[in-house]
């Protein structure tokens, strides 16, 4: 039937091995890559402390969870509610505790560290939280500035003179040694991080409801959840 039966047979052969090669590469691509990728992920998203490393840790309390977030992150905004719920799930022996990203630079998002640290002196941070959020993530407000920050304390009725008496203060000066302290040992770049038991640092990688669900078991089991 067919006049010519080599050419047909080496078409037919060479079509065979094309489609392998395509099915090969689909395969380490888009199954052996994309597992291979969510395996990152999930070691990049919670990273373990050595036991001595965390005995060393500038952190103070035991059976935490401790909060590193900036003015300027728009994750850490959109949580807030998150936080609360997480915060309300905590055993009765634990806390919650929320620090500013810090680098004793006041560069990046660490910019606004003097700002959350003198306002948790003066006992008012969590009142004007949101109001910093906006200012910073909606309004390009630089907090860094002293005439946009004062303006910034009088729309918010804040005590310009109390402000600056309590940026002063020896109070303000160590929370903000004590949160870059924080930050620097654990090499805290981005916002927000978790920092669990001072040995586990986690980061959200899935729903807020399931990855609350983590930092609870880091805190309770000492170990991720499966």
């Amino acid at each position: 039937m067919f006049k010519k039966p080599l050419p047909l047979i080496a078409w037919t052969l060479f079509v065979i091995l094309i489609s392998s090669l395509i099915t090969t590469a689909y395969f380490h691509v888009f199954v052996l890559g994309k597992h291979e990728k969510s395996a990152d992920v999930e070691e990049q998203a919670i990273r373990f402390v050595t036991t001595e490393q965390a005995e060393k840790s500038p952190i103070k309390e035991g059976n935490s969870i401790v909060e590193v977030f900036s003015y300027g992150c728009h994750f850490c905004a959109a949580n807030e509610n998150n936080i609360s719920e997480l915060e309300s799930r905590l055993p009765v022996d634990s806390k919650l505790i929320r620090i500013h990203l810090s680098n004793g630079q006041n560069t990046g998002l660490a910019s606004y560290a003097p700002v959350f640290a003198t306002l948790s002196v003066m006992g008012i941070e969590q009142k004007y939280r949101e109001s910093a959020y906006k200012a910073v993530i909606k309004s390009n407000i630089n907090l860094n500035d002293q005439e946009q920050l004062k303006k910034w304390l009088q729309q918010n009725y804040i005590d310009v003179q109390e402000y600056e008496k309590a940026s002063q203060s020896q109070e303000s000066k160590e929370l903000l040694t004590y949160m870059t302290d924080i930050s620097r040992y654990y090499n805290i770049k981005a916002t927000p991080v978790f920092i669990v038991n001072k040995k586990w640092l986690a980061m959200q990688d899935r729903d807020f409801s399931e990855f609350s669900n983590q930092l609870l078991s880091l805190l309770n089991n000492d170990k991720p959840l499966e």
